[in-house]
């Protein structure tokens, strides 16, 4: 029998219970190898795994003394023994007190197996291969004597498990050997280690899951064991894979993931396991194979970003990212977090717990390239997304009327002081009463625009005339306002945002920026171009932050600025602050990071000046960051 060995390739990109005692089994891939059950091992890797421990008795002398190989094809696990034993006590009811081995096999969220292999004694007892005392069909077990033992090549169909057809990852094992030196009179038990059921038991590592430990898990320094981990089918066929947080990464492991012969490993950008407080595995379309949701808190212990994500396996067995969504802040000034709910209808992220801040002097960045955490004064409710096409969409929205004194906090807040020139603030957005939708002003719209259906963003604030709030909504692509005090509640105002369609408005809220008493909309949208054939003619994404006031009886715009640039995997993630001014807010715009891209390998050129409307984006290897200020216009820069 030719032994062919493989070699694992590892793909890096962009993953508990403490290790279990004992010696982890490395298994051999065979699935080239023509297989003979003969009991000759000498064409069998000399490296094996000795079952060195006593587990009951006493085991003196060398006598007994086994050493196992355990490998496997796509069909059969082998297991093969050097058994080094004195007098091997055998009978045709191969019972448990006689001179036998013991693979105790578990899979994840299943049952443990125990499953014995009998040697026979030659030319007088044939071998047996049980479960449950059950001979195993399809199995085989042949001896051969050697001067101080036997030989034993044992082959099990993967049939004899009922969870293997679809799980073979995660695996843990360990192998016993039983010695008898008369019938019923069992004189020692030895093995690979002490415990025989589920979790406590060593890995049993098959190929590709040798390479991440030699590679990866113990050339970095990480723990044995992943501090979290799901099983289920994210990727091709039906087999199960394994996706684990491992420190603070993100691995994909399987028997059919990438052939078998690679795994997905990725920095999930925080620095320990303990950041990660979520990973779950839903099918969201309906395809039949999970996707991967983790929520994890970026930044340091006290003062960080809570990010919920949800990772798809492609065709190619590439992960890439279906949605991002910021859920929580936490800093010294206060603490906000949103409830998440996940199902397979989709995700809801709502209004939660918050202590500390104020609206009137927030000034925390805002995420540029995801939804923005619900603020407790923002008018939103709860915001619903379901998958859709090819990936998620804003589906449902709810109101939800903030408390006017406070931030929805339990401390009382340190309110903005106004100065004595500076009208008080307008009202935090809230859903529109009865008395507020003004429906026939709304009819008027889409008669005049021909369109139907519901707004997907909708709240009233006082934005332009008397101190009476005004209605303002997204309805498709268009930004529409009016109300009882607005063109004497006859009329509406309305602009174009300018994306290609409805879908990429990722947000919409207000807040007075130029300190006049009247709110200014901020929207987030994405916009979408080609790139040159150089750049292979993907889809460039341009993540836009846009900032609109009502001045007259028009809306015009009085900011924008991209936010975030993405192509294929690679994406420069930029971030805006909204810091108090003598008068109002200026707006700061912040180099933050980037994700494949280096500065030597950005494929763009630098943008200096406004590119597309939009102020320009700051990248990671830039200096300083940008500040606008209201010049009673516009926001213009230095």
């Amino acid at each position: 029998m030719k032994r062919s060995f493989r070699l694992w390739s590892l793909a890096l990109a962009l993953v508990s219970a403490p290790a279990a005692a004992g010696r982890t089994i490395s298994a051999e891939p065979v699935d080239d190898v023509k297989i003979r059950i003969d009991g000759d091992l000498r064409e069998w890797p000399n490296k094996m795994t000795d079952l060195g421990d006593t587990l009951e008795g006493k085991a003196s002398g060398g006598d007994p003394r086994v050493a196992a190989t355990v490998a496997y094809d796509e069909g059969s696990l082998y297991v093969v023994l050097k058994v080094f034993d004195k007098k091997i006590v055998r009978s045709a009811a191969a019972g448990d007190k006689e001179d036998h081995a013991t693979l105790y096999l578990s899979f994840p969220k299943g049952e443990t197996y125990a499953l014995d292999l009998f040697p026979g004694q030659p030319g007088k007892v044939a071998g047996a291969v049980k479960l449950k005392g059950t001979p195993v069909g399809g199995a085989k077990i042949v001896e051969a004597p050697t001067e101080k033992g036997l030989a034993v090549e044992a082959q099990i169909p993967w049939t004899a498990f009922p969870e293997a057809a679809r799980t073979r990852v995660g695996l843990r094992a360990t192998l016993t050997y039983t010695d008898s030196d008369a019938p019923g009179n069992v004189n020692a038990v030895i093995g690979t280690a002490t415990a025989r059921s589920g979790k406590g038991m060593p890995p049993l590592l098959l190929a590709n899951e040798q390479g991440l430990q030699e590679s990866i898990i113990k050339a970095k320094g990480l723990p044995p064991s992943p501090a979290r981990e799901a099983y289920g089918n994210v990727s091709g066929d039906g087999m199960v894979e394994r996706v684990a947080v491992w420190g603070g990464n993100l691995v994909i492991i399987g028997p059919h993931f990438r052939g078998g012969k690679e795994f997905y490993f990725a920095d999930l950008g925080v620095d320990d396991a303990a950041k990660v407080s979520r990973l779950s595995l839903v099918d969201f379309d309906a395809d039949g194979r999970d996707e991967i949701v983790v929520q994890k808190k970026v930044g340091a212990t006290d003062k960080y970003r809570e990010v919920l994500t949800v990772i798809k396996v492609g065709k190619d067995d590439q992960p890439f990212l279906a949605f991002a969504h910021e859920v929580g802040i936490k800093t010294a000034d206060g603490e906000i977090a949103n409830k998440v709910k996940i199902s397979k209808s989709g995700i809801e992220i709502a209004q939660g717990e918050s202590d500390g801040f104020d609206p009137g002097t927030f000034s925390e960045v805002q995420p540029g390239d995801m939804g923005a955490t619900l603020l407790p004064w923002e008018s939103v409710g709860s915001r619903t997304f379901t998958w859709k096409g090819k990936g998620f969409e804003p589906s449902g929205e709810t109101g939800f009327t903030p408390k006017q004194s406070a931030s929805g906090s339990s401390k009382k807040p340190k309110p903005k002081v106004a100065k004595s020139d500076e009208p008080p603030a307008p009202p935090a957005p809230r859903p529109p009463s009865a008395d507020e939708l003004l429906d026939r002003v709304y009819a008027l719209y889409k008669k005049d625009r021909g369109v139907s259906g519901k707004p997907s963003f909708d709240f009233v604030t006082d934005v332009a005339g008397d101190r009476g709030p005004e209605r303002v909504l997204i309805h498709g692509k268009d930004m529409v306002v009016f109300g009882k005090g607005f063109r004497e509640g006859l009329s509406y105002a309305f602009i174009a945002i300018g994306v290609a369609d409805a879908k990429d408005i990722l947000d919409a809220t207000a807040r007075d920026l130029t300190g006049d008493g009247k709110a200014e909309i901020i929207v987030r949208a994405v916009l979408h171009a080609k790139a040159s054939k150089a750049l292979g003619g993907d889809t460039v994404d341009r993540h836009a932050l846009y900032v609109y006031g009502v001045q007259g009886d028009g809306i015009v715009r009085v900011f924008a600025a991209e936010t975030g640039r993405a192509l294929g995997k690679d994406q420069i993630i930029g971030a805006v602050a909204f810091t108090p001014a003598k008068r109002g807010f200026e707006i700061e715009l912040r180099p933050s990071r980037a994700i494949g891209w280096t500065e030597q390998s950005y494929p763009f050129p630098v943008d200096t000046t406004a590119a597309g409307g939009l102020e320009p984006l700051l990248l990671p290897w830039t200096s300083g960051s940008r500040k606008y200020r209201y010049d009673g216009k516009a926001f213009t820069g230095p």
